[in-house]
């Protein structure tokens, strides 16, 4: 694996950067990983630890929308 460091954006001359870490082919494929899915992490004990995220039921989408939707008087 590699950790690269890319430059994100430039404010007011100060440099942001955003770091990618480059996992092999093999392991995305053994960790049924997809392009675009969500990953969580965690650092413990000098360790980073990314996991998928659970999958959102329907029922959490809907209860999601319905909050989300603006109060009509």
């Amino acid at each position: 694996m590699q950790l690269q460091r890319q430059l994100n954006r430039v404010v007011a001359g100060k440099e942001y950067p955003k770091y990618l870490l480059v996992v092999p082919p093999d392991a995305v494929q053994q960790l049924e990983w997809k392009v675009g899915e969500e990953l969580k992490h965690e650092v413990k004990d000098q360790s980073l630890i990314i996991r998928k995220t659970e999958p959102v039921s329907q029922e959490s989408m809907k209860i999601a929308r319905k909050y989300a939707q603006p109060k009509r008087k």
